[in-house]
């Protein structure tokens, strides 16, 4: 089986990325965000907590961070590619201890996942996080799912 590294998102990254965005992300960020992609990422690479990506076999296979909301809240993200089909395992194994990572920043993360993005839902649900009602977002106001995750205390 192939294995994922995670190694350090740059601005070089960027054009493959953009070349090779799963078009449920397109629909995403692209339609009810009305953000460029290459502007989302260009975003997130000035302000991030951390930024990845996730790279199977020379090839990435997902885009990902955190940013800071304020001193409690962390924002996660994730920009998958088409090579993520190919490597649908590799990809899962790293996901779970880099949201644990994200979890030693932020007490709290939240974000919107829009409900069309079923392959991101699963994944969502797959790692632990919880969902609340569909609300309208983004400029567009279309309806997305809010969802979070919260540090577990040590009670």
């Amino acid at each position: 089986m192939a294995k994922a590294e995670v190694l350090p998102l740059s601005a070089a990254d960027v054009a493959s990325v953009v070349a090779d965005v799963r078009q449920a992300d397109v629909d995403e960020i692209a339609e009810a965000l009305q953000t460029p992609i290459d502007s989302a990422l260009a975003e997130a690479l000035g302000n991030h907590c951390k930024a990845s990506k996730i790279v199977v076999g020379g090839l990435i296979v997902a885009v990902f961070g955190d940013s800071r909301h304020d001193e409690q809240i962390g924002v996660p993200w994730l920009i998958s590619t088409r090579h993520i089909e190919r490597f649908p395992k590799a990809f899962l194994q790293v996901c779970k201890p880099e949201v644990a990572e994200m979890l030693d920043r932020h007490s709290l993360l939240l974000n919107y996942v829009d409900i069309r993005n079923t392959a991101a839902i699963r994944w969502l649900s797959w790692l632990g996080f919880s969902f609340g009602e569909p609300e309208p977002y983004g400029p567009l106001g279309m309806p997305f799912y809010p969802f979070w995750m919260r540090r577990k205390s040590c009670a």
